[in-house]
């Protein structure tokens, strides 16, 4: 079981994905506010975080940074959720390794569940995992 932290301006999205992690068995907090998600990161650093890649205010690789700057080794193993074109998306995952990878929007759970799993291994996956989502 993991803690896992979701943090997504969309709110059907946001909860989709909560219940889904629920299901699998992790401990799923969520909000829709980057710096919220700062606060509880600090609160009690998550094991996983699935980041919204485009969010008004703060962006998701934005606050990955800002996560990393403020766990330093305690920083979770990150999963961007995107509408964004994959090409931008996979560049900017490369940019700011080690993120774990992306989940493309739409997707569907059982990517969803197959990433994060990927995600929560040990050594992690060995390249960014990439969810497709649906067409």
């Amino acid at each position: 079981m993991a803690q896992v932290l979701i943090v997504d301006d969309t709110d059907i999205v946001r909860r989709a994905i909560e219940l889904a992690l629920r299901r699998m068995g992790h401990v799923a907090v969520s909000t829709c506010d980057a710096a919220e998600a700062l606060v509880l990161a600090r609160r009690n650093p998550p094991d996983l975080a699935l980041l919204d890649f485009r969010m008004p205010g703060m962006d998701g690789a934005t606050l990955f940074q800002e996560l990393r700057a403020a766990l330093g080794e305690r920083c979770p193993r990150v999963l961007f959720v995107s509408a964004s074109p994959p090409d931008e998306v996979a560049r900017e995952v490369e940019r700011i390794a080690p993120a774990a990878g992306y989940v493309r929007k739409p997707f569907h759970l059982d990517d969803l569940v197959r990433a994060v799993a990927e995600a929560l291994e040990p050594a992690g996956p060995t390249r960014p995992a990439l969810a497709e989502g649906a067409p």
